[in-house]
């Protein structure tokens, strides 16, 4: 399991109508080209991920 830093806070980030503070990202790749790992690192580097859950959990990668 991940461990999100603030998940309040980005409950509300996104239930929030201000799009100011919103990024929306598309990342088109064949299968097994690292697009879980992309989109984690940058879920890590925006601070929504703690380094230690880094490369241990795919926050992205599900199949709900």
């Amino acid at each position: 399991m991940v461990k999100i830093k603030d998940p309040a806070g980005i409950k509300k980030l996104i239930l929030s109508d201000d799009l100011e503070h919103k990024r929306i990202i598309s990342i088109s790749a064949h299968i097994d080209h690292g697009k879980t790992t992309t989109t984690d690192y940058l879920m890590r580097r925006a601070g929504l991920m703690s380094d230690a859950a880094a490369g241990q959990a795919l926050m992205t990668d599900s199949d709900e």
